[in-house]
C-alpha cells in the first residue's frame, strides 16, 4: 500500500471511532433504519420472497447470515398478512456471530408467534464457506419447497478452496439445492482488484454518491454520524489488505450475475406486481434480474433474484 493511503487509512481509522462502545452489529442496525439504499433493499427483498412463497403448502427458507433476524421478522410480519402464505415454514439460518444466531432465532419466534404463523427455526453457527458437509443433506432433504436468501453476507465470502473460489463454490452448492428462487442483496461496486489505488478510487466514489444521498435526508445529526462512521470502516475494510474477516471485495451487480450464471442460475423475471417503493432522493429501478437502488444513473443496491437455469441435457 502506498504511503498516502497509509495515512489515510489511519485517518479513516480516527474518523470511525473505533474505541466507542457501539458494537459493529448496533451500528449496521442503526443504519439500516436511516439509510434508505438499505431499509428499501429489505422490503424488496422480503416482497420477492413472499411472492414465490404465496400458495406453498411448506416451505423452507435458507438465510444465509440473518444477524439479529431483523429482516426475518419483517418477511414474517408481510407473510402473516396474506391469504396465501406458506402453511408451514422451516428457517434455517446460518449466521458466523453466536449471540445473533441466538436473538435471530429468538426474534423470529416471537414474531410467528405475533403473527399466527407455523414456524420452526434452525439455527446454524457458522460462516456459509465453513459449514460441515453433512449441513447441505440435511437441506435437500428437508420437506417443502425451498428458497434461499442473503442480504450483504455474500460480499464477505473469501478465498479459495481447491483453487475454486469460496463465493462460487457456495453459489454451486445452493444450485445442486434446486431452490425455487434465491433472493440476494448486494452493493454494487467493482472493489475486487488486488490493486489498492483502485480500490480507493471505486469505494470512494461510493461512499461519496452515499454522502450525497445523506446530505439530502431529513436526519438527526446522530443518524448522519451513526452512518459516516459506518461508511468509514466501510471504506477501510475496502481498503484493508489482509485476509481477515475485516476486508471486503464488494461485486458490481454484473460480477454477481457472471457468478451466478457459472453455477447454474438464470435471472428471474421482476413481478409487474412487486411492490418497489418510493423515496424522493431515491430511484428504485427494474432491471433484468433485478431492482436497483439507484442514485443519479448508478445502482448503489442491488436486489437479485435467481432461479435454477435449465440443465443442458449433453452436459456430463
Amino acid at each position: 500500500m502506498s504511503h498516502n493511503l497509509q495515512r489515510l487509512t489511519s485517518f479513516l481509522s480516527g474518523l470511525a471511532g473505533h474505541g466507542e462502545s457501539r458494537s459493529r452489529q448496533a451500528l449496521a442496525e442503526r443504519v439500516s433504519d436511516s439509510l434508505p439504499t438499505v431499509a428499501m433493499a429489505g422490503c424488496i427483498a422480503n416482497e420477492w420472497l413472499c411472492h414465490h412463497l404465496a400458495g406453498l403448502d411448506e416451505a423452507v427458507l435458507l438465510d444465509i447470515g440473518p444477524g439479529t433476524g431483523r429482516q426475518g421478522v419483517d418477511l414474517l410480519r408481510r407473510l402473516g398478512a396474506r391469504e396465501d402464505r406458506p402453511r408451514h415454514l422451516t428457517v434455517i439460518a446460518v449466521e458466523p456471530d453466536a449471540v445473533s444466531l441466538r436473538t435471530a432465532e429468538h426474534n423470529l419466534l416471537e414474531a410467528a408467534q405475533t403473527y399466527g404463523l407455523d414456524v420452526h427455526v434452525l439455527a446454524f453457527h457458522s460462516l456459509v464457506e465453513e459449514l460441515d458437509p453433512s449441513f447441505w443433506p440435511i437441506v435437500a432433504a428437508m420437506p417443502g419447497t425451498l428458497l434461499v436468501h442473503s442480504a450483504f453476507a455474500l460480499h464477505h465470502v473469501r478465498g479459495k478452496v481447491a483453487d475454486d473460489e469460496a463465493r462460487d463454490g457456495v453459489l454451486r452448492r445452493l444450485r445442486m439445492l434446486e431452490p425455487k428462487a434465491v433472493v440476494l442483496v448486494e452493493p454494487s461496486l467493482d472493489v475486487s482488484t488486488s490493486d489498492p489505488e483502485q480500490r480507493f478510487r471505486q469505494g470512494w466514489r461510493y461512499v461519496g454518491l452515499t454522502f450525497q444521498l445523506v446530505d439530502r435526508l431529513a436526519l438527526p445529526q446522530e443518524d448522519r454520524d451513526a452512518i459516516r462512521r459506518f461508511l468509514v470502516r466501510e471504506l477501510e475494510a475496502v481498503l484493508d489488505d489482509s485476509d481477515d474477516s475485516r476486508s471486503k471485495r464488494y461485486e458490481h451487480v454484473r460480477g454477481w450475475w457472471r457468478r451466478l450464471a457459472r453455477a447454474g442460475f438464470a435471472r428471474d423475471d421482476v413481478p409487474t406486481s412487486l411492490d418497489l417503493g418510493s423515496h424522493p432522493q431515491m430511484q428504485p429501478r427494474r432491471y433484468p434480474g433485478y431492482v436497483g437502488l439507484d442514485v443519479g444513473d448508478e445502482t448503489l443496491v442491488a436486489v437479485l433474484c435467481a432461479t435454477p437455469a435449465a440443465r443442458d441435457p449433453h452436459s456430463r
